[in-house]
């Protein structure tokens, strides 16, 4: 009797351990569950699948993916189909491409018509330089004509095989289905730009204006040439100058706004300028700046890491790696999370809509954590 007793009371201890890590993970205290899962004799699946989580989180990748391998390998094909995407999407990041196209292609056996998984194969076979990598973007769209990302991403390879007119169906009808999406306003206002039609480019990017605060660099450089097309130096002159405070380490822009000034007759600004440039051109330390953030983030020595990272983020504000380890480093230090939030509001607003951003979903996750966080504590 007294046996079954003390087999009871350890499977409970167990029990609530286990419920305890994730607990924590979902409060987004990792070390905690770190903690407790070291603590476990038998952990199970479901433990592993969540102290990954808890290294992924931390930026601690290679123990995330050996808790991942470790539970994925006692698994049936049909079981833990959201871990195994995660994991996926993990390796993904990873660049461990061929590993994560792998994991999709198994997923894509019990569920076919997946949007989201053909969308990542599609990823995967663009980075592996795969011919013909479009198809499944095509095919996500044909189970899910409102994947946003699977139209984009669509629109964008039939714009750089110069097939303008299937680029602009593809956005069409998907803009038609979900209204006032900013990435593919974005491309509608490149496609018309591509085909000249400047004031057609131009009513895009109002309405793009009307969408975003703020939109990214390259836009409003094309939407000052659509003013230079149509003979409005002017408003073109705005545009770049714009495009200018989000980067002003940009030389060649820096000119053009120069040579607009020197059109308008207006040469002292057009000086101002040329100044400018001649600054510009000398070298900068942003790179070593990045570099040495990355050695103290590799230390644990987060508050020097957050100071080299905003050195380099201050010179060269397009670095993308810069101002996501940014706010890696200010989550680590900072007793105040609420900062910390705004570093990684900063950047998902920065490269939400970049097709290319590397750390954006790692980075949205982690900003839901922080903000369930906070909460909990008011």
């Amino acid at each position: 009797m007294k046996l079954v007793l003390v087999s009871v009371l350890i499977f409970t201890v167990c029990n609530i351990k286990a419920q305890k890590i994730k607990d924590y993970v979902e409060l987004g205290q990792y070390n905690l569950a770190i903690e407790s899962y070291s603590n476990l004799e038998n952990p199970s699946i479901s433990d592993q699948l969540f102290v990954a989580n808890a290294y992924c989180s931390k930026g601690m990748y290679k123990l995330c993916k050996d808790n991942y391998n470790k539970a994925l390998k006692k698994t049936k094909p049909d079981e833990y189909l959201t871990s195994k995407f995660q994991y996926a999407r993990l390796l993904q990041g990873q660049n461990s491409l061929i590993r994560a196209d792998s994991l999709y292609t198994s997923l894509l056996k019990i569920m076919p018509e997946h949007a989201e998984i053909l969308y990542q194969k599609g990823k995967i076979a663009k980075a592996l330089n795969k011919p013909a990598y479009h198809q499944f973007y095509l095919d996500a769209l044909l189970y899910d004509s409102k994947h946003i990302k699977a139209a984009h991403e669509a629109s964008r390879y039939f714009m750089e095989v110069d097939n303008l007119k299937l680029a602009k169906t593809i956005c069409e009808k998907t803009l038609d289905l979900v209204p006032n999406t900013p990435r593919l306003i974005n491309l509608m206002a490149q496609i018309y730009y591509y085909e000249n039609q400047w004031l057609k480019s131009l009513e895009y990017i109002e309405t793009l204006e009307k969408l975003k605060a703020d939109l990214p660099k390259f836009i409003y450089q094309i939407k000052a040439n659509n003013y230079l097309k149509i003979k409005q130096p002017r408003n073109a002159v705005v545009a770049f100058k714009k495009a200018f405070i989000l980067d002003d380490k940009d030389a060649e822009l820096c000119l053009k706004i120069a040579e607009t000034y020197l059109f308008l007759n207006e040469y002292n600004k057009a000086r101002r300028y040329l100044m400018r440039y001649e600054l510009l051109r000398d070298t900068s330390m942003w790179e070593f700046n990045y570099l040495l953030g990355k050695y103290y983030l590799e230390k644990q020595d987060y508050r020097m890491a957050f100071m080299q990272f905003q050195k380099s983020f201050d010179e060269n504000i397009n670095h993308e790696a810069s101002q996501y380890f940014r706010a890696v480093a200010a989550d680590n230090f900072m007793k105040d999370k609420s900062k910390a939030l705004d570093y990684y509001t900063n950047y998902i607003e920065t490269y939400e809509d970049e097709k290319n951003a590397i750390y954006i979903e790692v980075a949205v996750r982690r900003e839901t954590e922080l903000r369930r966080e906070l909460f909990m504590k008011d």
